[in-house]
């Protein structure tokens, strides 16, 4: 199993940036690569079997789907039912780790099946490209910690 991490440390209480990232349908607000997805699921959209869905009805449509959404440990994990690329039992979470009152780290891992080329390639393309941006954009906004 392939393994892509990427974390920040920030200037912000733990349950400051929680009520940020911890909305499953708030992506858009805080990841400056991401466009507003369409919903699918009950409204307000953190429930488990939740779907977020990117450029919706296209040919490039990418869905994520919440399996689990745990409020006092802030962790959220997700699937790629039908990911965009040659991969298998892709499960990703995003976990904020309170450091101290004002500070706190915030971690994004996805695990997958994929060949040693395709692994190699997502580090760069989801790790670098995915969550560095959005983990360098949470830095910009709470401070480096």
């Amino acid at each position: 199993m392939a393994t892509v991490r990427r974390s920040v440390d920030l200037d912000a209480s733990a349950a400051e940036v929680w009520d940020l990232v911890g909305d499953f349908s708030a992506i858009s607000e805080w990841h400056p690569g991401t466009s507003t997805p369409a919903m699918r699921g009950v409204d307000p959209y953190n429930a488990p079997g939740t779907e977020r869905v990117f450029e919706a009805e296209t040919d490039h449509e990418l869905v994520e789907r919440l399996v689990e959404r745990d409020e006092p440990a802030r962790r959220l994990i997700y699937t790629m039912p039908d990911p965009p690329f040659p991969i298998a039992g892709h499960q990703a979470t995003l976990e904020v780790t309170e450091q101290g009152a004002k500070s706190c780290t915030v971690t994004w891992t996805a695990a997958f099946d994929a060949t040693d080329d395709v692994a190699e390639q997502l580090e760069t393309a989801m790790g670098d490209g995915v969550f560095a941006v959005g983990l360098d954009a949470l830095a910009e906004r709470y401070g480096r910690g």
